[in-house]
């Protein structure tokens, strides 16, 4: 069953090489000096409003990013993160077209998503590769981290599939799977293993940078009136 999925997926997606060059991302906030490379080895660095194009991988060094699809999904990459978009074809259509999903692949480091329309109404075609397993969807919200020693996932909200070569898994919310090896079964994290994840700062999503208005002064409460004195009339302080 899973060969036949994995083999059904990678035919999708060679049939649809000729849609990979088209925009994918747009880079809406990021710290440090993260760079792209294009499917031609040429580096680039980003900045605010850069735009990914399928088939470019981004490498966030020492720095953050914060990617927006064009479906609407959003999602953020943390420090020492390789990411790469193997394809993206969304038809903006509200009903699904065969085309349309998404491919991509966590080659190290930490990421956390939330979905947009693609991984909403076209769960099946929504994958994210590793090295020790694939991540498919049925949720909205999740988060990866990927180093020596295996693959780590945690669901925020809906349920989230991590499949090796010998088992699949479902990730509820609250719950951390664990991938040691591609021949290894994931395993169910205690609740202890998850806290730890988000502590280290692996997956949590990175904060939105809000315009600080300036303090105004308080307002100064007005003067006390001065008494009025009127001919013919005494007046005592």
């Amino acid at each position: 069953m899973l060969r036949r999925l994995a083999a059904g997926f990678c035919l999708w997606l060679l049939c649809s090489v000729p849609a990979m060059a088209g925009v994918a991302a747009t880079v809406v906030f990021l710290t440090g000096q993260p760079q792209v490379i294009a499917t031609d080895g040429r580096i680039r660095s980003l900045v605010r409003g850069s735009e990914i194009a399928a088939g470019e991988t981004i490498d966030t060094a020492d720095g953050r990013v914060q990617l927006r699809y064009r479906d609407g999904a959003t999602m953020s990459l943390q420090p020492a993160t390789r990411f790469r978009i193997d394809r993206f074809q969304y038809s903006g259509s509200a009903r699904a077209v065969a085309d349309d999903g998404v491919l991509m692949t966590l080659l190290k480091g930490g990421l956390r998503t939330v979905t947009g329309w693609l991984g909403r109404k076209e769960r099946s075609q929504y994958r994210i590769g590793t090295s020790v397993a694939t991540i498919g969807i049925r949720g909205t919200e999740f988060g990866a981290l990927l180093d020596e020693s295996g693959l780590f996932v945690t669901t925020y909200a809906g349920l989230v599939e991590v499949c090796s070569e010998v088992a699949c898994r479902d990730v509820a919310p609250s719950e951390t799977v664990w991938v040691r090896a591609a021949g290894v079964r994931p395993e169910l994290r205690d609740e202890a293993a998850g806290r730890q994840l988000n502590s280290e700062g692996a997956v949590p999503e990175t904060p939105v940078v809000r315009e600080v208005q300036p303090m105004q002064p308080p307002p100064q409460a007005p003067p006390p009136p001065s008494p009025q004195h009127y001919p013919g009339q005494s007046y005592r302080p």
